[in-house]
């Protein structure tokens, strides 16, 4: 026992946020879970990054969520940005991540991964009788070899970028056939977006609807991205896919910088500042999930100053629209295995 907290003391010592994955976790119940998640939340660009973790955090302890997941684009491996980690271990349960393009901007993948203290950069758990599943999509993709993300490499053409690579998609199929839970997937790019996406999300929906098919049942219940910045949902072949927004803002970019709206003092250590259309209040969702039924419960706020399209930004294709608010939403689960839906 001795040598046991020891070790442990140890491993917080160099690693300060570890997080023991699996501890205090009932694998067996098959009942309710409620999760808070959060995105793209960016302590490097939002001044308020923290009050907004902190009102996350506030009410996934108010409401005893078993859970808590960030989506990514979350905080670097740096002093500058400690505060988020800080912030986030405020919570009460349990609490994971997934990894987003921007968490290597400075680093690597590894140094990410260390510091937040994930066990590796996709993995799986189980709890309440529910199987989680987080998926790393940041990986380049070019000459025939896929590449981790670090130090900002992914500042490519948006082919060669977002992919899932082979061997974790062996790991998904082998994961998804050793559970007999129904499942919920995670990822920081979209498994759906035509704009935004992973680039062979196709590969992962015929993973996922196969493992339905096999189940003979709804074994796949739902997957969560961030990432786009946008509200949105949608059902495909029995699987439901919801975009999560950011916690905090739309990226607008050089041509569209509002320079009068924010307090120029900021602007010195918050470069972009100018360049967001930022939300009035922190958008976050928390989803309770049954052996019935899926109900997520988001925020609604409004834009901080004007709206990216009045600030001239022209209207996005469906799916990919800008709002500062994450839906509420209810769906069914069904019990028996839903036919593909013909192209």
């Amino acid at each position: 026992m001795r040598k046991t907290k020891s070790i442990l003391i140890y491993l917080f010592t160099i690693f300060p946020f570890l997080i023991i994955y699996g501890q205090n976790i009932n694998d067996d119940q098959a009942g309710e879970i409620t999760m808070g998640i959060i995105s793209d939340v960016h302590a490097d660009i939002l001044p308020d990054a923290k009050e907004r973790m902190d009102v996350f955090i506030a009410q996934a302890n108010d409401i005893d969520a078993d859970l808590i997941i960030q989506l990514g684009d979350f905080c670097r491996p740096n002093e500058n940005e400690k505060f988020m980690m800080e912030s986030w271990m405020n919570f009460h349960g349990n609490r994971y991540h997934v990894l987003g393009n921007h968490d290597m901007d400075f680093n690597t993948k590894k140094e990410t991964i260390e510091y937040w203290g994930m066990p590796a950069p996709y993995y799986s758990f189980d709890q309440n009788g529910f199987h989680f599943i987080v998926l790393d999509a940041n990986y380049l993709y070019q000459d025939g070899k896929y590449i981790d993300y670090a130090h900002a490499n992914f500042y490519v053409e948006s082919e060669d970028r977002a992919y899932i690579n082979p061997e974790q998609m062996a790991w998904l199929k082998e994961d998804l056939q050793k559970t007999d839970k129904r499942c919920l997937l995670f990822s920081h790019q979209s498994l759906i977006n035509v704009l935004w996406g992973i680039n062979n999300r196709v590969e992962i929906q015929e993973i996922l609807e196969q493992a339905n098919e096999e189940a003979g049942f709804q074994k796949v219940i739902a997957c969560f991205n961030g990432h786009d910045h946008v509200d949105f949902h949608r059902e495909i072949n029995g699987i439901h896919y919801f975009e999560i927004n950011s916690a905090g803002y739309q990226w607008m970019g050089e041509g569209y910088a509002d320079e009068n709206c924010y307090d120029s003092t900021l602007a010195s250590s918050y470069h972009h500042l100018d360049k967001v259309a930022i939300y009035k209040d922190p958008l976050f969702a928390f989803v309770t999930i049954t052996q019935e039924q899926l109900i997520l419960k988001g925020v609604a706020s409004e834009w901080y100053c004007e709206s990216p399209n009045d600030k001239g930004i022209p209207k996005k294709p469906y799916g990919c629209e800008y709002s500062p608010s994450i839906s509420n939403y209810s769906v069914q689960i069904q019990n028996n295995t839903t036919k593909k839906q013909k192209p």
